[in-house]
């Protein structure tokens, strides 16, 4: 582990990489996690990242995980998840503490915050390939 194991780690400060070998890193949170993850761990090409975001806005793009189901474990508020399917978008109500949504391998998604509310998301997510695209 890149981090002492003697602590317990705050998910708001941190992120957790999955490696092929089993082992965990954890990296700082923030607006280098993502290309040092790529830099890092060989374009994310078989990692796992547990992450933990607050959002009090809706996302604003959508993504996509080819490389793997992604899990969301809701820790607080309210959203409701898009999901892009055959063409279609499903609206999935995701507001109840302790709720878990798989999201599929290839699927296009985003979420929309209930005004109002933030919304506090636990992440597991099979990060290779991983692309956004605006909203619109």
């Amino acid at each position: 582990m890149t981090k002492s194991a003697d602590q317990p780690l705050d998910l708001k400060d941190f992120a957790l990489v999955l490696d092929t070998q089993q082992h965990i890193h954890a990296l700082p949170a923030g607006p280098e996690l993502y290309p040092q993850l790529d830099s890092q761990f060989n374009q994310f090409h078989g990692c796992v990242l547990l992450s933990e975001y607050t959002f009090s806005e809706n996302w604003a793009s959508y993504e996509i995980h080819p490389a793997g189901d992604e899990v969301l474990y809701l820790l607080s508020g309210r959203c409701e998840l898009l999901l892009e399917q055959q063409g279609q978008l499903q609206r999935i109500p995701f507001d109840t503490p302790g709720q878990v949504q798989v999201i599929p391998k290839g699927c296009w998604h985003s979420a929309d915050i209930i005004p109002g509310h933030s919304c506090r998301i636990l992440f597991v997510t099979p990060g290779e390939g991983s692309q956004q695209r605006p909203r619109g």
